[in-house]
């Protein structure tokens, strides 16, 4: 049963989350525009335009992914197509290390299974740093599967905690797995981690 403290709890460590993800492009965006405004060498200029574009890009790709991720979505009912997810999980893994390998064929899926696969996609990129590193998605009705594939990919002690619903010494970092926990049992599903060997990592989530 979930309880008003592990409620507010992770509320509090998913805003954190995004907090903390938005420092680096919104500070980039400040910086930016500070230098436009004191400077007048054409390069620099230029140097600080791209600057804002970057960050502006991955701010927004961060957004809007987190309020569909973390969010409501408008109501607990209803769909969200996939092709949407798509847009969204392109948006944000355009700014890491990782690859995305989109596999789902689904049309679209209900709010709380897109919700997790969206979550399953923020942890799994955790899991493998490295560039030349990919994520594959795969979905239908009932089951979600999120695969990490990379150099010393690593299931980390926090998500896995996090996932099995552990709650003490819960952090920011870890919070989206937690939250695709509770998605899982509200529907009656659960959720497996996997090291598969030591360049994969399987998340599958079941109703």
């Amino acid at each position: 049963m979930t309880d008003s403290r592990e409620i507010v709890l992770v509320a509090s460590l998913l805003a954190s989350r995004l907090c903390h993800d938005l420092v680096n492009p919104v500070g980039a965006l400040n910086t930016g525009i500070e230098v436009l405004d004191g400077e007048q060498d054409a390069e620099m200029r230029e140097h600080a335009m791209s600057l804002i574009r970057e960050s502006t890009q991955k701010t927004v790709a961060l957004l809007t992914f987190a309020r569909s991720a973390f969010g409501a979505s408008g109501s607990w009912e209803g769909q969200i197509e996939m092709r949407e997810a798509r847009e969204l999980a392109e948006g944000f893994y355009a700014h890491v290390k990782a690859e995305l390998d989109w596999q789902v064929s689904e049309p679209a899926l209900d709010k709380p299974m897109a919700r997790v696969l969206l979550n399953l996609l923020l942890i799994a990129e955790r899991c493998v740093p490295r560039a030349g590193s990919q994520v594959t998605a795969e979905a239908g009705p009932d089951r979600v599967q999120v695969t990490a594939r990379g150099r010393r990919a690593k299931l980390g002690e926090d998500l896995s905690a996090a996932l099995g619903r552990r709650l003490d010494d819960l952090e920011a970092k870890a919070s989206p797995a937690y939250l695709a926990a509770l998605l899982m049992e509200a529907i009656g599903g659960s959720i497996t981690a996997e090291q598969a060997d030591e360049e994969t990592v399987v998340f599958t989530a079941q109703r």
